[in-house]
């Protein structure tokens, strides 16, 4: 048993308030220093296992694998995209072509309806 631990006698008279509590103040902020000790020491070990698994993984040649698979999903995004963007400037010039007067009109509609909407605050 330690002295805290101890059943006071009721014949001696209490501590005074202020000692009793100055000395629950010191064990409750040694009680927390130890602790966060503790958490310092678990987190930072934690950081430090996170880092070299990220390294790793960013190191590994599982990562290049994967930015050369992106690289050759960009180039054929950007190939479809190319031939979409031709075939509707060629679907668009076919029909103004057609349509001269109905695209004109169709333009300035567009344009009046553009202009209304920027000039909204």
């Amino acid at each position: 048993m330690t002295s805290d631990d101890t059943i006071p006698d009721p014949t001696t008279p209490p501590p005074p308030r202020e000692t009793f509590d100055l000395d629950y103040l010191r064990r409750e902020f040694t009680r927390l220093r130890d602790e966060l000790a503790g958490v310092k020491t678990t987190l930072g070990s934690e950081a430090h296992e996170a880092l070299e698994r990220i390294g790793a993984h960013l190191e590994g040649a599982d990562l290049k694998a994967r930015v050369a698979l992106l690289e050759e999903q960009l180039g054929h995004l950007s190939t479809t995209l190319k031939d979409k963007g031709k075939d509707a400037a060629e679907k668009l010039e076919h029909q103004v072509a057609e349509k001269p007067l109905t695209s004109v009109a169709l333009a300035f509609g567009a344009g009046l309806l553009l202009a209304s909407l920027l000039r909204r605050p």
